[in-house]
């Protein structure tokens, strides 16, 4: 079971639809996949249309040491795709894991996960855009690390100490964590983004991935359709990018 994190420290660039959409397009090929929605704001969980702001959630995957975790996994429409829900509970978790001493605050989510190594091909975490107790849950958890990224002046503002973090969770909980790489999303395809496409390059070198996700009003209707966009329109340049991004994502997670 290969368990990928999926991670920015900002928002709005384009997490939570790759989450879904790679997972998706895995499912196409006949992969069984686990989303983990580790994100209070829920947008994964919504997005594959299984939000219930009462129901069992991550949230009781992090606090009750007693759960099963099967209990929690939801379906979905998706071909090949399960949920491990969020809610708005997930936002107590920060104060809630720091206080409860009798715990260890930072392998919740990895001995939850372990249960399930015989049952899924992938396992793929959708993170809040903070570096807090549940974003270190889902690293410890984790043997690849994705990035997507933005095109703007601020892309990586923040990308420093992300890469910091992940340096010192693998020395201290988990050697196997590995920074995967990193994506462009919502790409225009203009001047200005072919200039920072090149300092992205340069500045990321091998990590950054060749294929990137063109920008696509299909994409946004698809979110409210509460389907992914490969399946709502599976001809639309985003669904195209996103296949060709996931064969590019298995070639690094082997």
């Amino acid at each position: 079971m290969k368990k990928v994190s999926i991670v920015n420290i900002k928002g709005g660039v384009g997490k939570t639809v790759s989450t879904v959409n790679i997972a998706a397009c895995l499912g196409e090929l006949n992969k069984k996949v686990l989303i983990v929605d580790a994100d209070a704001q829920s947008n994964a969980t919504q997005y594959l249309n299984c939000y219930s702001p009462e129901g069992i959630s991550t949230y009781d995957v992090l606090m009750d040491k007693d759960i099963d975790v099967n209990t929690v996994i939801k379906n979905t429409s998706v071909k090949g795709v399960s949920v491990i829900p969020a809610n708005i509970k997930l936002i107590l978790c920060e104060n809630e894991i720091v206080n409860d001493t009798r715990r260890s605050r930072e392998n919740r989510l990895k001995k939850a996960l372990d249960a399930l190594k015989e049952e899924y091909d992938y396992v793929i975490i959708d993170c809040p855009p903070s570096l807090g107790v549940v974003t270190t849950n889902a690293l410890v958890a984790s043997d690849y690390i994705l990035v997507p990224i933005k095109i703007d002046r601020f892309a990586l503002d923040g990308f420093g100490y992300l890469l910091d973090t992940i340096d010192q969770i693998s020395d201290e909980f988990n050697p196997k964590l590995n920074f995967t790489g990193a994506f462009i999303t919502m790409d225009k395809r203009t001047a200005i983004n072919r200039k920072m496409k090149a300092e992205l390059k340069e500045a990321l070198k091998d990590k950054l991935f060749n294929v990137s996700i063109r920008e696509n009003v299909k994409v946004i209707q698809s979110t409210f359709e509460q389907q992914p966009v490969i399946t709502y329109c599976k001809n639309a340049i985003s669904s195209k990018d996103y296949r060709a991004l996931t064969q590019e994502v298995m070639k690094h997670v082997i």
